[in-house]
């Protein structure tokens, strides 16, 4: 529900946001008023836990160096893209039909908004880097802001 309302919130919105979820009584992760306060810590920085259904702080999955490094192209993963992703993954998986009886499908596509510089492109990069090359395929164009349709 938090993504779903707030997922284009700047850091003063969540911060609202979960100050007005949090006077409403919903059920919160155990954020300290000073982690709140310093540290700027809401609810956006935790999920539930599939398995033992607790609050869990998001971590950056975990990093091996490559053996060939190339500075510009190394993608290291954070928390916010390792947040990012388990959304983008999250949809991705969702089923092609949502209602068969319907003939409804789903739907699951996937859109990353932002200014320049806040890591749309090496979230993908990051994410479309898991897929078994055996099964799925990559290719990456570059759009910027100076793109037109005539160019493309």
């Amino acid at each position: 529900m938090v993504w779903s309302f707030g997922g284009l919130f700047e850091q003063d919105d969540r911060e609202k946001l979960h100050k007005f979820l949090d006077s409403k009584g919903a059920p919160l992760p155990p954020i300290s008023p000073q982690k709140l306060q310093v540290d700027h810590e809401t609810v956006f920085d935790y999920y539930v836990h599939e398995q033992t259904f607790q609050w869990t702080m998001w971590q950056a999955t975990s990093w091996e160096p490559p053996k060939k490094v190339v500075f510009s192209q190394l993608l290291i993963p954070t928390a916010d893209s390792t947040r990012a992703e388990y959304i983008i993954r999250k949809i991705a998986e969702l089923p092609v039909m949502r209602s068969e009886k319907r003939n409804e499908p789903s739907h699951n596509n996937t859109l990353l908004v932002g200014g320049p510089g806040t890591a749309k492109t090496s979230i993908i990069m990051m994410y479309c880097g898991t897929f078994d090359p055996n099964v799925m395929l990559f290719h990456r164009m570059n759009f910027s802001s100076a793109t037109t349709p005539f160019n493309f």
